[in-house]
């Protein structure tokens, strides 16, 4: 960033150096009465239930922090605009995160979302009458019981839903059909009966169940799919320059994060509260389906461990080359003490 012009009596040095103070309060902004930057991909998913939680409850605000949120056009933009500097935190997606580690870009993960799916495969409620699918069968047999079945799905998932038929020795791509259908043409597709099924998340997955009589039959936010479950996927990333040089305001996210997930297994009624207070437009209906379903998968603790990253990087969307980690040092890409703390502060009586 460049100072401003000024008189000739300015000097090159004094330019120079306030060209770097510049560059190092930019874009970071978290002094007191000011607002922190941060990047999120969508104005308005809850795969992000933590985030937003905690964000609609106060409790960033009760840390002292005003979030000014930076959304891009479309989701893949945050990538772009983290790589642009534009702020020093972000949430974000596995697939960001992997190949901003694969570029050694210097951020690091300091807080989990989400530890279970947040897509579950839901069918049509006359073909699960027809066919005797029991949501509590085995899993299995559910599976097979879906055999040739039209199943509606995005780009990238497919990924994930061999890996469920994989998990109980089957092939998705041999015993159903995948039809690719981008955000809303999934509950139109479903609604003209161009598939009777869906491999869904956030929004179309509560849609389908609350205003199209879809039942669910794999419940994957409960962890039903062992290879699926208790993983690291979105995630709070901030930079290590925000670590270094602010961590009591990466601790304050952080901290408002696992209160967030807190309130989301011990009230659910508050958490859809506190999501309509973020979003008062959304459907009530919608929010209070979307929350008894994800609650099973959010995370008790924000904790984070470069562990995380081989299930992640194992699940990498269908539709993207997935990164090369091979020779990265993968544990400078966390940092787990803010979560440690954090748990550790949520044990304390005065905390409860």
């Amino acid at each position: 960033m460049r100072a401003p012009a000024r008189a000739h009596s300015c000097s090159l040095r004094f330019r120079s150096i306030l060209a770097v103070v510049c560059v190092a309060v930019s874009p970071l902004i978290a002094m007191a009465g000011e607002k922190l930057r941060m990047i999120v991909p969508d104005p308005d998913n809850l795969q992000f239930m933590s985030f937003w939680v905690a964000k609609g409850a106060g409790y960033f605000a009760d840390q002292g922090i005003e979030l000014e949120l930076l959304v891009p056009d479309e989701p893949r933009g945050a990538q772009r605009m983290v790589l642009a500097a534009e702020a020093d935190c972000a949430v974000l997606p596995p697939p960001m995160y992997l190949e901003l580690i694969a570029e050694r870009f210097p951020w690091a993960l300091v807080a989990n979302l989400l530890e279970n799916d947040a897509i579950n495969l839901v069918v049509r409620r006359s073909l699960a009458v027809e066919r005797h699918l029991d949501p509590t069968a085995p899993l299995k047999e559910r599976l097979i019981g879906l055999a040739g079945v039209r199943i509606g799905i995005a780009p990238n998932p497919p990924t994930r839903l061999r890996a469920l038929f994989a998990s109980v020795g089957l092939d998705a791509d041999r015993d159903v059909k995948m039809v690719i259908f981008r955000g809303n043409e999934q509950n139109e597709a479903f609604g003209d009966g161009r598939v009777d099924a869906l491999y869904a998340h956030t929004p179309y997955l509560e849609k389908a169940l609350v205003d199209q009589d879809a039942i669910m039959l794999v419940d994957q936010s409960k962890g039903e799919a062992a290879k699926l479950a208790v993983r690291q996927i979105h995630a709070l990333a901030v930079s290590r320059r925000l670590i270094t040089e602010h961590k009591d305001t990466v601790q304050s996210l952080v901290q408002g994060i696992s209160k967030a997930q807190q309130l989301i297994h011990r009230d659910q009624r508050a958490a859809v509260q506190a999501i309509l207070h973020e979003f008062p437009d959304m459907d009530e209906r919608h929010v209070v389906k979307v929350v008894e379903i994800y609650e099973p998968a959010i995370p008790r603790t924000p904790r984070v461990s470069a562990d995380g990253f081989q299930a992640a990087l194992d699940l990498f969307p269908a539709s993207r080359k997935r990164p090369d980690l091979t020779g990265i040092d993968l544990t400078e890409f966390v940092a787990p003490g803010f979560a440690e703390s954090a748990e550790k502060a949520g044990r304390e009586p005065s905390a409860r």
